[in-house]
């Protein structure tokens, strides 16, 4: 499974950060194919924030809340053209990649498998 990583602590809205190195998960991916318009599918993915990988399998630890660096629920125009080459992994997964890194900076995210 791939994730995102946040290399730099996450800042929640109880004034607190998180460690380094938490991971972005994908909850669920929408695209609303109707809608598409010059290339472009306008879609939506949630997501959840956890601190290691041990935590996202674990069904009795609950995802990181109150996150103030960012929206889990991120809305973004996925391309065509990735929408019918990609794997629905890569397509949602890249896309949550793309917003983390206009939120942290180049070189403060990563794609990882885990």
């Amino acid at each position: 499974m791939k994730v995102v990583k946040i290399l730099v602590p996450v800042n929640l809205n109880s004034g607190l950060e998180t460690p380094k190195n938490c991971l972005c998960t994908i909850a669920e991916g929408y695209a609303d194919i109707k809608s598409s318009k010059n290339g472009l599918i306008p879609s939506q993915i949630a997501t959840l924030l956890y601190l290691d990988a041990a935590s996202i399998t674990n069904p009795d630890v609950q995802p990181i809340s109150g996150i103030a660096d960012y929206s889990p629920l991120f809305q973004l125009n996925l391309s065509e053209t990735s929408y019918a080459t990609d794997t629905a992994e890569d397509l949602l997964v890249n896309g949550v990649y793309n917003e983390l890194v206009a939120v942290y900076g180049e070189g403060n995210v990563s794609i990882v498998t885990i």
